[in-house]
């Protein structure tokens, strides 16, 4: 993975505001699967009032990241009748990364950026939109934005900008987790009602699977095709979590799991799974580890240990 740490930070200077038509193209949701529309979507007049006379009006503002000597990144704010709108003295923000550099913590910095920098200038509050199956949502939430209202397809969100770096922090953190929580509910979930409800959103493109018991998936279109295989072969009859253990980018689930085969084998264990997100707060790496729940102590008769004659499946 690239180094996310090198990128420069800075204000755009006003000769580089035509790189926005670019960064809005860029910033247009193309859900997994769906062709990228063409460049000219962004004269739509509902797209324009993004770009069209920036840095004109109050509350237009504008950070960039330059990496390798290529501006990467950009995040801006105004004040305008757009999908984020709350009312006139609150600034909407638009984000968007070139896709090779997206994943890097990048997006990150620029949103905290432009949020001190709105702090600055005596802003309270900043204000956006986003389509409600869009990765990006755990990016905002991370940043301290809740949802305000939904729209229709989008949720409009809003962000107190006036806490202490403390007291955000705090919200942040616990925000996070509880997405994450979700989101692995979520993935239990699909296996007890045997339906994929989104397992392009929830899983990186470049996600790594990897079972208790050897099995090793690599891409989220693997992921799917061993989902939807397994489930022709097999039926999740329980996936109970008991808790989770956070830190940094890493969750660790700890569960009770069983599932009948339609060859009649039953299979019944404990396990848990570790979780790495990517900064889109989607899973980008999940290992399994299981456990056998039949325990016994085999030394139980005497010194010399007795093991039962079995096999588990699942390691």
């Amino acid at each position: 993975m690239k180094d996310a740490y090198t990128a420069e930070i800075r204000e755009m200077h006003p000769d580089e505001y035509s790189l926005l038509r670019e960064f809005l193209y860029q910033a247009v949701y193309i859900p997994y699967g769906v062709e990228p529309p063409p460049r000219t979507v962004v004269d739509l007049p509902e797209l324009q009032v993004y770009i069209a006379g920036f840095g004109t009006q109050p509350g237009d503002h504008c950070l960039v990241a330059e990496k390798e000597g290529r501006t990467v990144g950009a995040v801006w704010s105004r004040i305008v009748e757009d999908y984020g709108h709350v009312d006139d003295s609150t600034p909407s923000l638009a984000i968007s990364m070139l896709p090779e550099y997206r994943g890097m913590g990048i997006g990150t910095q620029l949103l905290n950026g432009l949020l001190s920098l709105l702090q600055e200038k005596g802003y309270l509050r900043a204000s956006l939109s986003v389509q409600k199956d869009n990765p990006a949502l755990h990016l905002y939430e991370r940043a301290g934005f809740q949802i305000l209202a939904e729209k229709g397809t989008e949720y409009l969100m809003l962000r107190d900008i006036t806490k202490t770096a403390q007291e955000e922090n705090a919200d942040m953190e616990k925000s996070i987790e509880r997405q994450r929580e979700s989101m692995i509910e979520q993935w239990f979930s699909m296996w007890l009602d045997r339906q994929d409800r989104g397992i392009g959103e929830l899983f990186a493109p470049d996600a790594v699977y990897i079972e208790s018991w050897g099995p090793e998936y690599h891409g989220v279109d693997k992921i799917k095709l061993w989902f939807d295989e397994w489930n022709t072969r097999g039926r999740v009859e329980r996936w109970d979590i008991r808790q989770f253990f956070h830190k940094e980018d890493q969750t660790v689930a700890e569960w009770s799991f069983r599932c009948a085969m339609t060859d009649g084998t039953i299979q019944s264990f404990d396990g848990l799974s570790l979780v790495r997100w990517n900064e889109a707060g989607q899973i980008c790496f999940l290992q399994e580890f299981g456990c056998n729940e039949n325990r016994y102590d085999p030394y139980a008769q005497g010194e010399s240990p007795v093991f039962r004659e079995e096999r588990a499946l699942w390691f």
